[in-house]
């Protein structure tokens, strides 16, 4: 028993730390809406708080250089969390009058984002090169 403990144990602990933000961050988790000229709404849902935060802020930053711009100013930002219902495992549950008792908290952060191609004055913009690099080294997101 204790040998396919010792053979378990890894196995587990690999999924585990394989499921971290490099995983989460793709175009199924995140979108982005052109509202006019240069503004944009990008929102991102998955992950935990702070870290859907900062992948929406990532998110603003790849779209931002993606336009051929250097700078961005945050607008608007809106952060939550949605329920989803999950379907139970357990065949006792049928028996219930509600039909999925489980529920699980999704968080979701929308940015409404306008672009520039320089920092702004009298107030505050993000370089969108320096919040790239730092957010993807921070997460362990390649290319």
């Amino acid at each position: 028993m204790n040998s396919l403990r010792l053979i378990l144990l890894p196995v587990v602990l690999f999924f585990l730390v394989s499921c971290g933000a490099s995983s989460l961050y793709n175009s199924s988790h995140y979108g982005d809406t052109m509202l006019g000229d240069n503004l944009f709404r990008v929102t991102f849902r998955g992950g935990e708080h702070p870290m859907s935060g900062e992948l929406c802020l990532l998110r603003c930053a790849e779209l931002c250089r993606e336009s051929g711009y250097t700078h961005f100013e945050i607008v608007d930002s809106e952060t939550g969390s949605s329920l989803r219902n999950m379907p139970s495992v357990y065949p006792f549950h049928r028996h219930y009058y509600q039909e999925e008792p489980f529920l699980s908290d999704i968080p979701f952060v929308a940015k409404t984002i306008r672009l520039r191609n320089s920092p702004l004055e009298g107030g505050f913009a993000y370089e969108a090169s320096e919040i790239e690099t730092s957010l993807k080294r921070k997460y362990e997101i390649t290319e």
